[in-house]
């Protein structure tokens, strides 16, 4: 998908993981968006799909994206973990939006404006927010697979 309407990070889990293990990594990951809200998990094998929940916030997490993917897979031999997420409803609302107050005001370009101003800002917004979410996602699962790999209980990825 062509950005800038899917964004893709992706980095690499410290320790060893194994194919295994993926299920309960993916777990931890429902676990940890359930309450961002995000609805309509599905996982199957290596990914983890889902789309965004309704929440009466306006600065809900999920609200400007349509819905996003997670996917561990081996990348020279370390795996790794992708999060995909897409915006095209975004562009397409804040387009017509922006169409709108071209047409209504005496000068054009002030549609151009708004569309940045509407736009831009907000997915700027949703950049930042989302790569923050998914650090301190990746954090949570690094710091669970060292406690398996020293034999302890992995602490629980519930956020509130």
């Amino acid at each position: 998908m062509p950005f800038p309407f899917s964004i893709k990070y992706t980095t690499p889990l410290e320790g060893k993981v194994d194919p295994e293990d993926y299920r309960l990594i993916l777990k931890q990951i429902s676990n940890f968006i359930i309450p961002k809200p995000a609805k309509d998990i599905v996982i199957d094998g290596n990914e983890l799909k889902f789309k965004p929940g309704s929440s009466p916030s306006r600065w809900n997490l999920m609200n400007p994206i349509d819905r996003g993917t997670f996917l561990l897979n081996e990348i020279e031999g370390q795996t790794a973990l992708s999060y995909e997420f897409f915006m095209y409803k975004h562009f397409i609302y804040t387009s017509i939006i922006a169409a709108v107050v071209g047409i209504v005001s005496p000068i054009i370009w002030f549609g151009i404006v708004a569309f940045f101003w509407f736009c831009g800002f907000i997915w700027l917004i949703a950049l930042t927010r989302h790569k923050d979410m998914f650090d301190e996602l990746v954090k949570e699962i690094n710091s669970a697979t060292w406690q398996r790999e020293l034999g302890e209980e992995p602490i629980s990825t519930q956020s509130t």
